[in-house]
């Protein structure tokens, strides 16, 4: 059975604050591009790491959250790919978990920042 994160993207969950599909197991994988999570205002936690997410994180990604509130993300382990969004700096208060995938491109606004990720981000190579 394969679940397609864009069935998931089309639900009305307005009201979802924690969101935990990670490591979902053997051939039940969540599959595909992630979504946005652009219409979950009260999202603050989301936990899909070790799944088989692909592509870009999307540019409007969680972009109705407040920025302001502890948010957590964990999409370590999946399959993207390119750049994290520069919108994402403006979460005061963002914990994000990208290990092991291939994000290749970090601006160096996030590296300049000494609150985002709490000054996690200190280097930024190409």
């Amino acid at each position: 059975m394969r679940t397609n994160c864009q069935d998931i993207s089309q639900l009305n969950l307005n009201s979802l604050a924690q969101l935990n599909l990670s490591g979902q197991r053997s051939r039940k994988r969540i599959q595909g591009p992630l979504p946005s999570f652009s219409s979950n205002p009260n999202l603050i936690c989301v936990s899909i790491g070790g799944n088989n997410l692909e592509g870009p994180i999307p540019p409007d990604f969680l972009q109705d959250v407040d920025h302001n509130k502890d948010t957590k993300i964990d999409l370590s382990f999946s399959m993207l790919t390119g750049a994290v969004p520069l919108t994402l700096n403006a979460f005061t208060k963002l914990d994000i978990n990208l290990v092991g995938n291939v994000i290749d491109e970090l601006d160096y606004t996030f590296c300049d920042d000494d609150e985002w990720m709490a000054g996690a981000v200190q280097r930024c190579d190409s």
